[in-house]
């Protein structure tokens, strides 16, 4: 092994005689399917679709799409493309049409050389290039599953920690996706801070069914279990979403030992717990990270209650905090520890941790470019090298995000748009600034509606709140997804009234309550309530059969 990786590409190379386990795929989600790789079958592999990229013309600086369904092939197609000098964009696969419009955006941002993609999407590939003709780009189509082996193979690109790794776009919660342009000491930084969170464990055991074109799925596992050298065990998302049982019955399999996930999984899983607890252990989790969107004490709690009769040690929760500009990882809880809670002023606020010591963190008004006072709340300023290097195309942008100045400071920072503030040195996350309510002159944070709703009744699993304006005024709306496909008049009522004394109560404000039919709150490829979206349907009247 190189006695000093300083890129991904050499991470692989590193690793490239050791027939360890690298990666164990679920094909459906269980035991029984797995399909493995050495790191050295990973290696072989990646250089497998480097030298068939190659031959079509792919090469140094050439971006490239992946949008192959979680699965191995994914992770061969991710280094593969590195290993060429070229710059792999991870993007989800066009299954349904609001998908594509959402892939046709990121096409027509990063104007790529090439898109890699299963052949099942054939048809959303042709649809997407004669919509791509109108603006004369016309990408190398390939195909995973027809990948040629026999091509002759390629001697790997230079590449210095200062090139340009990947394009990792935002999952699109708020506005149009945005490409941000992550370098290879950036992924080795984050991954650095990371092993500092965790520590030293011989014997560790990954889990992950996150995808792995969103930054917590990447770089949070596929591209750290590398770094670190550990077994990363895999399923596809939708695995998990038809049955979060699978992910427990996964940890318990494969004695796994650390995983992740953001707050709606703990929820899932919670409630797939409700159900059956036969034959599951939790007793091998030493650290179980949770974030990627705000993070509620009362699912925390709950899933806590049903996962400590299974083995589970409420330690092993660390709560985090991290975004795709920063790489990932900027803070989370110390390993060991339990998490800490404050009561905040529109509920309890979750700890994220200490912020590592590679990163700088200041809580900054977003209006004076001035420090707040110790202990208020503020825009999160962020400063290290996992910091990326801003936006793709989009250079006022990134000079506004990603080179901030405090007011009497040279230093650059990134102003992430989240609210919050350090106590006790941890930092506690408060909310989005864009997404900040104010009715009756009160600022109330969404997600803390969202979770007043949730707590309201067991049944309801998924919320959005958002203002609109009113008679001089804005008025609170909050929409609560019907629990079953067919509801009656008298559970409508009752549930919109339980969600409307809730928040009334907690709050101080009385809001607006709807009731939608299942699965039409928008959601993120992350599972994060897309709310803009939430509203504009809303405002649209777009929802059909809107139960209010």
């Amino acid at each position: 092994m190189l006695k000093h990786p300083r890129t991904i590409v050499d991470m692989v190379s590193a690793r490239s005689s050791s027939h360890d386990p690298a990666y164990i795929f679920l094909l459906d989600g269980t035991a029984a399917s797995e399909s493995r790789w050495t790191y050295a079958d990973t290696a072989e592999r990646a250089a497998a679709v480097a030298a068939w990229l190659s031959s079509r013309g792919v090469g140094r600086g050439s971006r490239v799409v992946l949008a192959v369904n979680p699965s191995l092939d994914y992770i061969a197609a991710l280094f593969g493309t590195m290993m060429l000098g070229a710059v792999p964009v991870p993007c989800f696969p066009p299954s349904r049409p609001k998908e594509l419009d959402r892939f046709h955006a990121i096409v027509l941002d990063c104007i790529p050389h090439a898109i890699v993609i299963d052949a099942m999407y054939d048809a959303q590939i042709e649809a997407l290039q004669r919509r791509l003709a109108c603006a004369g780009i016309d990408p190398l189509i390939f195909y995973i599953d027809e990948l040629d082996t026999r091509v002759e193979a390629v001697t790997p690109a230079p590449c210095s920690p200062d090139d340009l790794a990947l394009i990792q776009y935002t999952s699109g919660s708020t506005g149009s996706p945005k490409g941000v342009c992550i370098t290879h000491d950036n992924l080795m930084s984050n991954c650095e801070v990371l092993s500092r969170s965790m520590g030293p464990d011989p014997n560790r055991v990954g889990l992950s069914w996150l995808p792995p074109y969103h930054d917590m799925g990447l770089m949070g596992t596929i591209i750290l279990s590398l770094h670190h050298g550990w077994p990363l065990v895999l399923m596809s998302p939708l695995h998990f979403v038809q049955d979060p049982r699978r992910w427990l019955e996964a940890i318990t399999d494969y004695r796994v030992s650390i995983t992740v996930g953001p707050n709606f999984s703990l929820d899932a899983s919670a409630e797939a717990l409700d159900d059956d607890l036969e034959n599951l252990d939790l007793s091998t989790v030493k650290e179980f990270y949770c974030g990627a969107e705000p993070i509620s004490a009362h699912t925390l709690a709950r899933f806590e209650q049903r996962a400590v009769p299974l083995g589970f040690d409420v330690t092993a929760l660390i709560p985090c905090y991290g975004m795709a500009e920063a790489t990932l990882f900027v803070a989370g809880k110390r390993k060991g520890r339990r998490y800490n809670t404050v009561d905040g002023p529109d509920g309890v606020v979750v700890s994220c941790g200490e912020v590592d010591s590679e990163h700088v963190v200041r809580i900054v008004d977003p209006e004076s470019d001035r420090l707040v006072q110790p202990g208020e709340i503020g825009e999160i300023w962020v400063r290290g090298r996992s910091v990326a290097t801003g936006y793709l195309n989009r250079d006022a942008l990134t000079d506004a995000v990603f080179h901030a100045r405090i007011d009497g400071e040279d230093a650059d920072y990134l102003r992430t748009g989240d609210l919050g503030f350090i106590r006790d040195d941890e930092l506690f996350v408060t909310g989005r600034i864009k997404d900040l309510i104010i009715v009756s002159g009160r600022n109330i944070y969404p997600h803390d509606v969202e979770a007043s709703v949730v707590r309201a009744d067991p049944s309801l699993r998924r919320a959005v709140a958002f203002s609109v304006p009113g008679d001089g005024t804005e008025r609170l709306i909050v929409v609560a997804e019907a629990p079953t496909s067919q509801i009656s008049i008298d559970c409508r009522t009752k549930l919109a009234d339980a969600v409307r004394s809730s928040v009334t109560s907690e709050f101080g404000v009385g809001p607006d309550v709807h009731i939608w039919p299942r699965k039409t709150i928008p959601t993120t490829t992350s599972g994060k309530v897309r709310r803009h979206e939430a509203k504009r349907l809303f405002l649209a009247d777009a929802i059909q059969g809107v139960l209010a």
